[in-house]
């Protein structure tokens, strides 16, 4: 059994696709047994439920959990806690399917875990990207996120793409779920270079495709530009390279003089990292 583990934040608006788009690519009734689905509701929206029944009288089983909101990844240790699958699927309310999910069953067996095709309306394709220690301008002005999906060599220094993270059971527990610290951005970055470490690098399910639509819970620009910036110096201390943020910035400054959408990132780290000094 597949078990979709999708947690929610005033994502009302997004999951008419998401349900949509789902039953549209599982229209067989053969095939209800395979999945299940756990709502993590943070926001305590209660509309959450009536989109839940639209699942349910399309025969899937769902369970929807309303909860205090401790961040995404402790809303994804939550899912799995209620999950009875061998094979977790965090998937974000902001997607729309493209595919049937039925292949990740057999691709994400045993250890495995990786993830599929994500197509972004803002980035192209973006399955897998580098983990910020292996981050130069180099590799920046690369764009790996594009075409690293294509190069399995490269795939131990990369993480899935979080708004499809797929992983067994069976790897998720041996390795502790997702690091409770991070309240949002790095959490899945994180829990990749333990799975790296202890099971190999991540697979790509040719099979499957989704597209990320973004906005998922509307937060404001600033929130998650801060909590971003924040998460970068958290990840940065818990592998021991306490100067990782400090490269990444002199890195993104060479870079916003081509891209100027870069400056406002600039911008919140260098005050993530003065505010890390003071503490």
């Amino acid at each position: 059994m597949i078990s979709v583990v999708t947690v929610c934040h005033n994502s009302a608006s997004r999951l008419d696709g998401y349900v949509a788009s789902f039953l549209d690519h599982h229209a067989s009734l053969a095939g209800r047994d395979v999945f299940e689905f756990i709502f993590i509701e943070n926001s305590g929206d209660i509309s959450t439920e009536d989109h839940a029944e639209a699942l349910r009288q399309a025969g899937f089983t769902v369970t929807v959990k309303m909860a205090e909101n401790r961040g995404f990844g402790a809303g994804c240790n939550e899912g799995v806690a209620l999950a009875k699958g061998e094979t977790i699927a965090f998937i974000n309310p902001d997607v729309a399917f493209q595919t049937s999910l039925a292949p990740l069953a057999e691709s994400f067996a045993g250890n495995r875990w990786g993830t599929a095709l994500q197509i972004s309306h803002e980035r192209g394709v973006n399955t897998f990207d580098l983990r910020p220690e292996y981050r130069t301008l180099l590799t920046d002005l690369a764009r790996p996120h594009r075409w690293m999906h294509r190069c399995p060599p490269l795939l131990r220094f990369a993480y899935p793409v979080g708004s499809l993270f797929v992983v067994s059971r069976a790897a998720f527990d041996a390795v502790g779920g997702f690091d409770e610290r991070f309240f949002l951005y790095y959490e899945e970055v994180e829990l990749s270079r333990r799975l790296v470490e202890k099971f190999g690098p991540p697979l790509f399910c040719r099979d499957v495709k989704i597209l990320h639509e973004g906005g998922a819970s509307n937060p404001s620009v600033d929130f998650m530009l801060r909590e971003e910036a924040r998460s970068l110096i958290l990840y940065s201390e818990i592998i021991g390279k306490p100067d990782l943020p400090h490269r990444r910035l002199a890195t993104m400054q060479v870079l916003a003089r081509l891209r100027p959408s870069l400056a406002v990132r600039v911008d919140y780290l260098a005050k993530a990292l003065a505010e890390r000094r003071g503490a």
